[in-house]
């Protein structure tokens, strides 16, 4: 079976003379990274379910108006102070209509509670504009404010009409910025596009509870996406990252469809014989895995070089002892000392404990979406550890052991299976791949994909067990119940390519007996999967209320 865990090709996009050195190689190994250039990825659409997995939400989508109305979740209306102001819609923006006349700020507030984390998009700068929390009045309140003239933000202290500056962020306001405020006791944290960029301990107005919207009379700022966690989030990044919308958390839809066996891409993916190879089923675990490593700010300050692009090379702690996955793939990640964001590197060369050659490196924010474009090491174009599956979660020791994997899986499939239809390897001014065949939520698929993939599956397919059948029935272990049960309720993602068998991930440091049973099954597994047909960006995991509930949102980073 060992062949079965050999390396297979990998993908160079920017240094094309070198793809001829690193295309070689056979069996269920982890396909290589292809590059990118930076580009917004496909948003995530809100699940039929809940508009958002936070207590208070509001997206503005809704007709222009003079009246800025009620929370589209949470069930408050917004209030004005001033009063007197007006704020409103348009064009599925919240903005101030009308102001008092002065540079005073105004503000459009709702209740919620004083420990809270807060977010809202900045769709179109404004001076002076942003979000408050812990808001009592005009003159006794917090606010994290741009201040365009100087390139800066600020967190700003209200005491009796007297402001003070307690933090500021030297980092130029840029339209689409998404600002958030976490409070908890007398700590306040603010991050700036999932990036956390300080806090302060300071117990002013420690228990008002209102929250909202900073506008200045010039009127021109734009907010998109408002949303206000009240309880407390209890999912720890570290073990189970990424929003609770992701597709790498959503619940399949309960109106999922399901193709039948005759179905090109069915039928590739669960073949045992397709194009002239020959396809096992197998779990990476010893080899061609994904370790994680938890990093601290007394680990060595390492530079990681990326030897395909020199504008992804990257410098972070990175512990001495650090886990890099036996294989030629070589993968490396590390998560950041203040569990935030992982560093994920590809085909990893420890040269001393400050310095590391890489061919890609990405860092990901374990509070995002986890997918791309530019925003992972794996062939798909996202993260490399969604779908993964985690050790915590087949250890029952683990304080956090349930007995259930609560989300999709990631899958790689042999070339003969994966699906090409046009263009030639590279990407658009975007990021996303120019060699098509690739489906949301994938961003791009292998670099020289038009004369190696001759099935079809598409990078990016989703694929499930259907509700039909009956997994207590099939005669597996306790393990293999386990995924069979995770691919009913959450599905797997095509997100890699192999040699000669269809892959699934398990963390190596997961125990041997649960991977032992695993790979047993997993033939079984793969005969009962099906293609969700009817998966996309506007009906993320398909359609419909979710088959089981969502995962718990995330809790603030420690």
């Amino acid at each position: 079976m060992a062949s079965q865990r050999v390396k297979t090709s990998a993908r160079i996009a920017t240094v094309p003379v070198l793809l001829s050195l690193l295309t070689s190689g056979t069996g269920c190994g982890d396909a290589g990274p292809g590059d990118t250039a930076e580009g917004p990825g496909t948003p995530l659409v809100s699940v039929t379910a809940a508009a958002s997995d936070a207590n208070l939400y509001d997206s503005f989508t809704r007709a222009n108006s003079a009246n800025l109305g009620s929370l589209e979740q949470g069930g408050q209306a917004w209030k004005f102070i001033p009063s007197g102001v007006t704020w409103g819609v348009t064009v599925g923006r919240a903005y101030l209509l009308t102001d008092d006349g002065t540079w005073y700020d105004h503000y459009a507030t709702v209740s919620a509670t004083a420990d809270v984390r807060v977010l809202v998009t900045l769709s179109t700068l404004g001076q002076y504009s942003g979000l408050t929390f812990r808001f009592v009045d005009r003159a006794n309140c917090w606010k994290l404010a741009t201040d365009t003239a100087a390139g800066k933000y600020y967190l700003t202290k209200y005491v009796g009409g007297t402001q003070t500056f307690p933090l500021q962020i030297n980092q130029a306001p840029v339209a689409g910025d998404v600002l958030e405020v976490r409070t908890s006791g007398n700590r306040i944290d603010v991050y700036i596009n999932g990036v956390f960029k300080g806090g302060v301990n300071d117990a002013t107005h420690q228990t008002a509870v209102r929250v909202g919207l900073l506008g200045s009379q010039d009127n021109l700022a734009r907010f998109d996406e408002f949303r206000v966690y009240t309880t407390p989030g209890t999912r720890d990044a570290t073990l189970q990252p990424f929003r609770s919308d992701s597709v790498w958390n959503l619940p399949i839809g309960k109106s999922a469809t399901y193709a039948d066996t005759t179905d090109p891409a069915t039928r590739d993916f669960i073949g045992t014989s397709v194009n002239g190879v020959n396809i096992t089923t197998w779990a990476n675990w010893d080899t061609y895995s994904h370790p994680i490593t938890l990093a601290s700010s007394s680990d060595p300050w390492a530079t990681v070089t990326d030897y395909n692009d020199s504008w992804r090379s990257g410098t972070y702690y990175v512990p001495a002892t650090a886990a890099i996955a036996a294989g030629s793939d070589k993968h490396m990640h590390v998560i950041n000392p203040e569990r935030t964001f992982i560093d994920e590197a590809w085909s990893t060369t420890r040269q001393s404990t400050t310095a590391y050659r890489v061919g890609r490196h990405h860092k990901i924010d374990l509070y995002g979406n986890g997918t791309g474009p530019q925003n992972g090491v794996r062939a798909y174009g996202g993260s490399a550890i969604g779908g993964l599956i985690r050790a915590w979660e087949t250890t029952p020791t683990h304080p956090k052991y349930t007995g259930r994997i609560q989300h999709p899986l990631a899958v790689a499939v042999d070339r003969a299976q994966l699906y090409y239809s046009s263009g030639a390897s590279g990407y658009d001014a975007n990021g996303y791949g120019t060699a098509k065949g690739y489906v949301w939520p994938a961003t791009e698929q292998d670099w020289g994909s038009e004369t190696t993939y001759k099935g079809q599956v598409p990078m990016g397919a989703y694929f499930a067990i259907p509700p039909s059948v009956d997994i207590t029935a099939l005669g597996l272990t306790a393990e293999g119940r386990m995924v069979a049960q995770a691919l009913q309720d959450y599905g797997a993602y095509v997100t890699d390519a192999t040699g000669g068998c269809v892959a699934f991930y398990v963390e190596p440091t997961a125990p041997s007996s649960f991977v032992n049973n695993l790979r047993r099954d997993l033939p079984l597994i793969r005969s009962k999967m099906r293609r969700v047909t009817n998966n996309s960006s506007s009906t993320p995991n398909a359609p419909g209320e979710r088959r089981v509930p969502m995962v718990p949102s995330l809790a603030p980073s420690p």
